[in-house]
């Protein structure tokens, strides 16, 4: 009887729980008979001397070099990026985890305390069993326009927070002028100062002109400034990682869920589950397309004859102008208002199942109704 072949390691993976100091690394390897083996767990300082102090470590915990290596790190804050940069620099194969991610797979081990030596383990382990999707770096224009959208996101949280406290007081019983005065001021400083991203970001879109090229289709859709242009590209970091519009749909958050369970049988909602950032920045635009943009009329019109809840309608404009915005920036294309399906040629984007709800006027199912 002829004797088996020896178990060969199909790869390794280096799993990293960040912290903001230090980040605990664990390496681990599995082979073709499907066997985990998790070494033992090592403490770096989270700075450039701990990244080249891993990378011997790694090196030196290897004994098939030629064996592909895996980095799994999850998402705390932003005390991961340095990092992540890092690795990607030296053509190092990265995947970024979102912590809800890592928390559900968390939920189906045996695992009840949590640490950092334990949680690197996990790490280890997700990138071992598990087909991950390898992260890419934003752009240095990608990444500076998302960091100013952000900024000027909240400055507008603020300004508005504060607006409201101006006029509240202001009505109040004598209000301290001086008091009001300083609230006015204030409000002031957030409006200047978005005034003052805005140029900005008009600058770093005008850099690039192949960047302001595409963002001008996108505009080109009624309803569409290029505020939320440069929110939807940088929080999706160019669609680079999208693969079909039901995809798109679950990142927003937006794609419908349905609860049913013997008679139980709840109404039909949004997951609220993705980019929050991006619903945020779609709503005001999903309003104003809703007077200006005459298929979204007709179609926010189609789902009211359905359901008088009017936010139902909202919503779905919200999603249908996040879709819109994803295959103009596939197709490379401007938006054309005669633009029909029946007619078009095939587009480059990827097609959505037969049965899903991304592209269609309202989901299969239980009707949609409270959106909350």
């Amino acid at each position: 009887m002829a004797a088996s072949s020896p178990p060969v390691l199909l790869k390794y993976v280096v799993g990293i729980d960040i912290a903001k100091a230090t980040f605990a690394a664990c390496l681990g390897s599995i082979d073709t008979t499907q066997r985990l083996r998790l070494g033992k767990v090592a403490v770096f300082a989270n700075d450039a001397a701990g990244f080249e102090a891993l990378q011997r470590w790694v090196a030196s915990g290897q004994t098939v070099p030629a064996c592909p290596l895996w980095y799994v790190v999850e998402a705390t804050g932003v005390y991961y990026e340095e990092l992540a940069y890092y690795l990607s620099a030296r053509q190092q194969a990265l995947s970024v985890l979102l912590p809800n991610k890592v928390k559900h797979f968390a939920r189906s081990t045996e695992q009840k305390s949590k640490t950092d030596a334990l949680d690197a383990r996990l790490l280890c382990r997700l990138g071992l069993e598990r087909q991950l999707p390898a992260w890419q770096p934003l752009t240095p224009a990608m990444r500076q326009l998302r960091s100013l959208s952000r900024e000027r996101a909240a400055l507008r949280t603020q300004a508005a927070q504060t607006k409201t406290r101006a006029h509240a007081y202001a009505h109040s019983y004598e209000p301290d002028p001086l008091a009001l005065t300083r609230l006015q001021q204030r409000q002031a400083l957030f409006e200047e100062q978005m005034q003052a991203i805005d140029e900005q970001t008009a600058q770093v879109v005008a850099a690039t002109p192949e960047l302001a090229r595409k963002l001008a289709q996108l505009t080109s859709v009624p309803g569409i400034a290029l505020l939320t242009a440069v929110t939807i590209v940088a929080e999706t970091s160019g669609f680079a990682l999208v693969e079909n519009e039901r995809q798109l749909a679950s990142y927003a958050g937006l794609d419908v869920v349905q609860r049913q369970s013997g008679n139980l049988a709840r109404p039909t909602a949004i997951s609220k589950r993705g980019n929050a950032r991006l619903r945020t920045a779609l709503y005001l635009p999903a309003v104003s397309s809703l007077r200006y943009n005459e298929q979204q009329k007709a179609f926010y019109a189609r789902l009211r004859a359905r359901s008088p809840n009017g936010k139902v309608g909202v919503v779905a404009v919200m999603r249908k102008l996040l879709l819109l915005t994803y295959s103009l920036w596939k197709n490379d294309q401007s938006y054309d208002p005669a633009y029909h399906p029946a007619t078009a040629p095939a587009q480059k984007v990827a097609p959505t199942p037969e049965g899903a709800e991304a592209t269609q006027d309202v989901p299969t199912g239980t009707p949609l109704e409270a959106l909350s």
